[in-house]
């Protein structure tokens, strides 16, 4: 921090002194100024999107989450790491997020500060695998912060949102110009007309208004910096090459400049200057919401009440149906159900929806409560193979689930050949042998699926030939075949390690209720079962 920065704290650690609040509040506010000041975070633009450092952040749905395995802690500390020359990009996010990962920020090294590790575990509970802040419970309201819109009681470590009320009008006015271009170079009128609309958008994109926090003594300084090029000089013939500099630039503003600000910045704005100027000026760009730090306190509370554990206990258990199992009885030699009449077909279609969602859930996040289950003989639905009918229970929907996902990336690469491996090729044993301690490190899908394809590559050398199979065949492996598949291996592994994201399969249920490789039942099939009984 530089001596004004450290001025700018110590002013509003005085401010906070004069205002009856808790000792931890002050501190997270205090720290919450420290984080706004030391931000590395640049605003994004169409020629660099959001960007946030690989190891600790992935893409899911073209929105950043924290890695699996990485706390979410962490993640966020590092996005106040200067990394320099080390290939990491530096961190661009739009005001929204940033501002409220400043704000978790401040949150974070109070608690830190305070060693309190128990509410640092229920922050990464509160924070894990979700997009932060649109996936947080009441998006943050009443847990790490509260909202307020008197913009006269301001105190340092506020988070204020400046309006922007020629938005709308401005984005038209662009819209406008944009479509008669359009027309004049011989566009038809509704292909005119999406073009300007996308474009308008295009051009005005986050000018709803802009994301600040309250320094104190009428100080207000951005959510975000921005990287300009630093000042060179003219070119002269010295032979002295100056170096092409990119630089962050930080501004600390009045409310009376950032309302200026605003209007510069603001492409909108410019639109209505110059079409009506008479109604733009700063005093219509007003303070109207205010996010202000709580006490982790309310953190504390919220998890006593709301364990992160029972998320996926919740869609687990709605696949258990309310409809009795069918008895299996015998028809032409094959068990075939035979329903009830009060058997609720709208029930198993329920249920269908609450096993797809099981399927759909973070794998990563949903392996372990998955494992869990496996013992749970609750019934879900009735489904046939061949000539196999078999009803299905939660435990076994879980399990299969489980180790299917668990296995993938070394049963999904082995070659496609006639016979089956011997007994000594069973990768998941290393699973087993490691499960105590694996549990109790909550170790993430993706290293377990890494480790079971070290197994793989291990057991691999002593598989010279598959055995024969139902059909009697069986196959020798070439040396180049075996190569092919630890290669194979290789390239699973690198990729894990890489993205720290387990491998899953297609999500990809059957209209009729059973899970993929089975044929379900409705009323209609059993009626037909029903038909051919004796």
């Amino acid at each position: 921090m530089t001596t004004h920065d450290t001025a700018i704290l110590d002013r509003a650690e005085a401010l906070l002194r004069g205002v009856e609040m808790s000792d931890a509040e002050r501190s997270v506010r205090l720290h919450v100024v420290r984080a706004a000041l030391t931000g590395t975070v640049i605003r994004p633009s169409d020629d660099s999107p959001e960007a946030r450092n690989p190891r600790f952040w992935i893409l899911v749905n073209d929105r950043f989450v924290v890695a699996p395995g990485i706390a979410p802690v962490d993640a966020i500390d590092d996005l106040w790491v200067m990394h320099g020359t080390d290939g990491v990009p530096v961190p661009r996010i739009r005001c929204l997020k940033y501002t409220t990962l400043v704000l978790i920020r401040g949150i974070i090294q109070h608690l830190r500060e305070t060693g309190d590790s128990t509410a640092l575990e229920a922050l990464n509970g509160f924070l894990s695998r979700r997009v932060i802040p649109e996936d947080l419970p009441h998006r943050g309201d009443g847990v790490l912060w509260r909202r307020h819109f008197d913009a006269d009681r301001l105190l340092p470590g506020d988070q204020v949102w400046f309006d922007n009320p020629f938005f709308r009008s401005g984005r038209e006015l662009f819209r406008e110009r944009f479509q008669q271009e359009a027309l004049h170079q011989g566009q038809s009128p509704a292909d005119a007309a999406e073009w300007a609309r996308k474009r308008a958008e295009a051009t005005t994109a986050g000018e709803e208004g802009s994301n600040a926090f309250y320094l104190g003594d009428d100080q207000f300084i951005l959510g975000a910096d921005s990287l300009v090029r630093g000042f060179r000089g003219p070119i002269r013939a010295d032979g002295i090459d100056r170096p092409h500099e990119l630089v962050l630039s930080r501004k600390i503003f009045s409310l009376a400049r950032f309302r200026e600000h605003m209007m510069e910045d603001n492409l909108s704005v410019q639109a209505c200057l110059r079409s009506d100027p008479d109604t733009v000026h700063p005093g219509r760009f007003t303070i109207e919401r205010v996010r202000a730090p709580l006490d982790p306190v309310s953190l504390l509370q919220h998890h006593a009440l709301h364990p992160p554990s029972g998320r996926f206990g919740e869609i687990i258990d709605a696949m258990a149906s309310s409809n009795p199992p069918p008895a299996l009885g015998g028809v032409g030699g094959n068990a075939a159900p035979i329903f009830g009449a009060t058997y609720d077909w709208e029930e198993q279609q329920r249920v269908r929806r609450a096993v797809d969602a099981v399927m759909r859930a973070d794998p990563e996040a949903i392996w372990w409560s998955l494992r869990d289950r496996i013992d749970d003989d609750r019934y879900v639905l009735t489904a046939t193979r061949g000539p196999e009918t078999r009803n299905f229970t939660v435990g076994m929907i879980c399990g299969d689930l489980a180790d299917a996902r668990l296995c993938l990336c070394f049963t999904r690469r082995l070659p496609l050949v006639p016979g089956r491996l011997p007994a000594s090729f069973h990768p998941e044993r290393e699973f087993l042998r490691h499960e105590k301690q694996w549990r109790a490190d909550d170790m993430p899908l993706f290293a377990m699926q890494a480790a079971l394809c070290e197994a793989a590559i291990s057991d691999w050398e002593g598989v010279a030939a598959t055995e024969p199979g139902e059909d009697g065949r069986s196959h020798r492996f070439s040396t180049e075949e075996k190569a092919r598949y630890v290669a194979a291996l290789r390239a699973e592994i690198d990729e894990l390690v890489r993205s720290r994201r387990g491998a899953c399969e297609d999500v990809i249920l059957p209209c009729l209720p059973a899970p993929p490789g089975w044929d379900g039942f409705d009323a209609e099939r059993a009626r037909a079962i029903s038909a051919k009984r004796p």
